[in-house]
């Protein structure tokens, strides 16, 4: 029997179904229920109807069997039928309407396509013609969605749920980003729930249902975020359940790292200082424009371009940075908790002639100088900057004055007579090549083979925190969260020391530099 046969058949036989079920339950909801039942099973077994004549056999077995089944299940079971006072009805409390409260509960655990045609059959009364019309379904499909919502309703209100722990005590996650491009994953991520959401699918795969009883949040306010996530792969969906795709490094990973890595803080400090005492007369006779700033600002300018190689340097831990949900190449991943070593933010962005503005940012305790969030995603303001960094005499509009007003007040610019110079060293692109070579010398000769047993030792710790559909992350992550051990803390010892010092030069950026390309 053929698909049209048989959908012609199934209409044929639904008032005579019906009748069967009306004569052998109590309501007609409850006929309804058999009757979809049996209509149900009789064409999920389609493939065992040899003919049409043995089509009516067929039926009547099937229908026998499934009220069988039904009968059964309403001996061993209390239901509650779906009626048209969900949503009016007071005494929903465990204590006080039971049913109602299940079935209330059981409502919010329902996957979004089944809740809406319920919603809009049961609570706001359309017809299945104006739910298809609402929905763009056929008419089919709602009787199908009502079907089986009320049968997943009636076995869920059977069940013991149990709320996880994330319900009481949420937990906050701190979104990481290491890559080219702008890094949107971190707005994305202040949200509460898709943290929560991330965390309750990152040891185990869920279902949305299970996502909700776990983060204690019902379907309806998770269904658009567990969605975004999605599309951005922050979660990836497998079948019916749903595994977080990013790295969470937890309070206790970091707390183990930490502990196992802290007998390599001093050595790199102690290689640092050795650097930077001597190598600064080298530096300085490189003549850039501002190698004649103060001492302490030039030891910070060479620290930071020795802090941002070492930032950037594989040190044959790292794999390649995989393709975000954004089209852009970079490591996602996040941690439970800050760790207040980390003093430093790094960041650099290109003017429309291509030079370079570099920004190492000091923020611990609010002492830093230099932000990049002045500049990072204003075009205009690195433009200017950077005119002022070639010395162009420029006629600036008032408009752009406004600008380099608030450059003045912030410290990145001088103005001397009628014209402005820039308070930060200037390179040009041989001079900047000269200094990175003798650093990147010091890195692979001094640094490297510590840096590199630091790296795996933490990818080893933090593996064994890791779920194993992530497990080929770690390398790469372990190396992009290595910046406190490697940069952060060695740079505190050397503060602690007086090798670098944040009373900062009134007229001096300490960790701001540009490099020229023409």
């Amino acid at each position: 029997m053929d698909e049209n046969e048989l959908h012609e058949k199934i209409a044929e036989v639904s008032k005579t179904i019906f009748s069967y079920c009306t004569a052998k339950t109590p309501t007609r909801e409850e006929a309804e229920d058999l009757s979809q039942d049996i209509l149900f099973e009789l064409i999920k077994s389609a493939e065992n109807i040899r003919d049409d004549r043995a089509f009516y056999a067929f039926m009547w077995g099937v229908a026998g069997n499934v009220y069988k089944q039904w009968y059964r299940k309403k001996l061993n079971h209390k239901t509650c039928e779906l009626t048209d006072d969900i949503a009016s009805r007071d005494d929903c409390s465990e204590d006080h309407g039971g049913d109602i409260y299940l079935l209330r509960r059981e409502l919010a655990l329902l996957s979004e396509k089944y809740r809406k045609a319920t919603i809009l059959y049961y609570i706001e009364g359309l017809s299945c013609s104006e739910i298809s019309s609402a929905l763009t379904i056929s008419e089919s499909m709602v009787k199908y969605l009502l079907f089986k919502s009320r049968k997943i309703l009636k076995e869920g209100m059977n069940m013991e749920r149990n709320l996880g722990e994330l319900s009481y005590n949420p937990k906050t996650l701190i979104p990481m980003y290491c890559g080219q491009g702008p890094n949107k994953f971190w707005q994305f991520m202040q949200s509460k729930i898709k943290q929560n959401i991330v965390s309750a699918c990152y040891n185990d795969s869920l279902t949305v249902q299970q996502i909700s009883l776990e983060t204690g949040i019902p379907l309806p306010y998770l269904d658009d975020e567990i969605r975004e996530l999605e599309s951005r792969k922050i979660i990836l969906k497998d079948g019916t359940h749903y595994k977080s795709n990013v790295i969470v490094i937890t309070s206790e990973c970091t707390d183990e790292i930490e502990r196992a890595v802290i007998k390599y803080h001093e050595q790199i400090a102690d290689k640092m200082e050795t650097f930077i005492c001597d190598k600064m007369n080298e530096y300085k006779k490189v003549g850039f424009s501002g190698s004649d700033f103060s001492e302490n600002t030039l030891r910070w300018q060479l620290a930071a371009i020795l802090f941002r190689t070492i930032s950037g340097v594989d040190f044959g831990c790292t794999t390649d940075a995989p393709k975000t949900g954004w089209g852009e190449t970079a490591y996602l991943w996040c941690v439970e908790k800050l760790n207040e070593k980390h003093i430093f933010s790094y960041c650099g962005v290109d003017d429309r002639h291509g030079n370079s503005l570099y920004f190492f940012d000091y923020c611990k305790d609010g002492k830093g100088k230099g932000d990049h969030h002045d500049f990072y995603g204003n075009e205009r303001y690195i433009n200017i900057f950077c005119d002022i960094c070639r010395g162009r005499k420029i006629n600036f509009s008032e408009y752009d004055l406004e600008a380099v007003a608030e450059m003045i007040k912030k410290g990145y610019v001088i103005k001397e007579n009628d014209s402005y110079r820039a308070a930060v060293p200037i390179y040009t692109a041989e001079q900047y090549d000269r200094i990175l070579s003798v650093v990147k010398e010091f890195i692979t000769s001094g640094l490297a083979a510590v840096i590199q047993e630091m790296e795996q030792t933490a990818a080893r710790i933090l593996s064994s925190h890791t779920p194993k559909h992530l497990q080929d992350q770690v390398a790469g992550i372990a190396s992009m969260d290595n910046f406190v051990n490697a940069v952060c803390i060695p740079a505190t010892i050397l503060i602690e020391r007086k090798v670098l010092c944040t009373a900062w030069h009134p007229l001096e950026m300490p960790a701001t530099y540009v490099v020229l390309k023409e």
